[in-house]
C-alpha cells in the first residue's frame, strides 16, 4: 500500500500532470486534446503513460483516437479528498470524426479513379509520374508492365515482394485501388489460386473491375467493402496484403482484427503503410488533404505495431524506408513501414 500511495503522490507532484488529471476529472479526452498544459504530443503522451502505471487513470480506443478518462470511482474520490479540481477550460482542440474522415479519403480516391493520375501535391511530388513512384517504392520494370493501367502511383512500397505467395493460395488485398498488387498476385497464385480486392470507394471497384475484365484475369474479383468489416469469410484466406491503405483507416485496430479473422491458422500478412515518426500538429491533423494524402490518418510507429500484436498476429520481420517522407511527402515526419506477420497455427 505504502508503495502505491509513493507512485500515487509521485505522479501528481508534476504541474502538468496535474492539470491533465483536473480535466479528466471534469470528462474523458483524447490524448491530443490537452492544449491548455501547452506541451507537445509526445510530451503529453509521456505524461499519460506515469498517471497510467500509477493507476490514476485508464484508456480505450474510440475509432482512429485514444480517449483517457479517470481509472475508477474510488479514485475519482480519492482525488477529490486529496483536493485535486477539475479544469473547465482543458481542451480547445477539435479532430476529424470517423464520417469525416472517410468522406475525405472516397471523395480524394473517387476522383483519382475516374481521372488517373497520383495521389496528388498533399501525398505525392506532382513531378512524378505514376511509374516513377511505382519505382521508387520497389516494383520493377516487369511488374509495371503487367497491367499498366491498373498503375496508379498510389503505393508507398511492394506488400507482393515482402514474401513468398504460393501457388493455388487466396489472397485478400485490402484497398485494393485499381488492382495492381491484387493483378501481381493473381499472376503468382494462378489458375488454381484465387484474388479477392477489398475497397470502399466504389469508382475504384469499378475500375479494377473493368481492368480486369479487359485483361482477361478470371481469377480476380473486387469486392465494395469497408476494411473494418471485411466482406469476407472467417478463415477463408491464406495471404493478406495491403499497400498504403491502413493509414486511412479510422479505427486501425479493428482493422487488424478483421485481417486476423479472415485469415487461415498460419496465414501471413504483407504491409506496406505510412507510419508517423513524430506527433502532427493540430493543424495537420485537421487537414483533409493530408488524411486522403497518406499522412494526417497515420499513427506512431510503435502504435502501429501494438495494434498488429494486439490483434494476435506474430511479427515476423519490419523494414522502413524514411527516404519517401523527402521524395514523396514534403519532409513531413513520415516513413514506409514494411510489415511481415503471422497468424499462429492452432494447438
Amino acid at each position: 500500500m505504502l508503495s502505491e500511495n509513493v507512485k500515487l503522490f509521485k505522479a501528481l507532484g508534476d504541474e502538468t500532470r496535474l492539470t491533465i488529471v483536473g480535466c479528466l476529472l471534469k470528462k474523458d479526452h483524447c490524448a491530443c486534446e490537452f492544449r491548455s498544459t501547452k506541451k507537445d504530443q509526445t510530451t503529453i503522451s509521456r505524461h499519460l503513460k506515469v498517471l497510467h502505471e500509477a493507476g490514476v487513470v485508464r484508456f480505450e480506443k474510440r475509432g482512429r483516437n485514444m480517449i483517457y478518462s479517470i481509472a475508477s470511482e474510488g479514485m475519482r474520490e480519492r482525488l477529490v479528498g486529496m483536493g485535486v479540481e477539475e479544469h473547465d477550460q482543458c481542451c480547445d482542440a477539435r479532430t476529424l470524426t470517423d464520417d469525416e474522415i472517410k468522406e475525405a479519403v472516397r471523395k480524394k480516391y473517387g476522383s483519382i479513379a475516374l481521372n488517373g493520375g497520383p495521389c496528388g501535391s498533399s501525398c505525392c511530388s506532382s513531378e512524378q509520374s505514376p511509374l516513377q513512384i511505382s519505382a521508387s517504392v520497389g516494383y520493377s520494370d516487369e511488374e509495371m508492365d503487367l497491367v499498366p493501367s491498373s498503375n496508379l502511383g498510389l503505393g508507398c512500397g511492394n506488400p507482393g515482394a515482402l514474401g513468398r505467395i504460393k501457388e493455388g493460395e487466396t489472397v485478400l488485398d485490402l484497398g485494393s485501388g485499381a488492382g495492381m498488387d491484387s493483378f501481381l498476385a493473381a499472376k503468382r497464385v494462378g489458375t488454381n489460386g484465387r484474388v479477392i480486392g477489398v475497397d470502399f470507394t466504389k469508382e475504384m471497384v469499378s475500375r479494377a473491375g473493368k481492368v480486369a475484365r479487359d485483361h482477361g484475369f478470371q481469377n480476380v474479383e473486387f469486392r465494395l467493402g469497408d476494411i473494418e468489416d471485411l466482406p469476407v469469410e472467417d478463415g477463408s484466406v491464406d495471404v493478406v496484403m495491403s499497400n498504403c491503405v491502413i493509414n486511412l483507416v479510422p479505427d486501425k485496430s479493428q482493422a487488424f482484427k478483421e485481417a486476423f479473422r479472415v485469415l487461415r491458422p498460419g496465414g501471413r500478412m504483407y504491409i506496406s503503410d505510412m507510419v508517423l515518426l513524430e506527433e502532427l500538429t493540430e493543424e495537420q491533423r485537421l487537414d483533409k488533404d493530408l488524411v486522403s494524402g497518406c499522412v494526417a490518418g497515420a499513427v506512431l510507429k510503435e502504435e502501429y505495431l501494438e495494434h498488429i500484436a494486439a490483434a494476435g498476429f506474430t511479427v515476423d520481420r519490419i523494414n522502413e524506408d524514411r527516404h519517401i517522407s523527402k521524395e514523396q511527402h514534403r519532409g513531413l515526419p513520415v516513413e514506409s513501414l514494411k510489415v511481415v506477420a503471422t497468424k499462429p497455427e492452432v494447438r
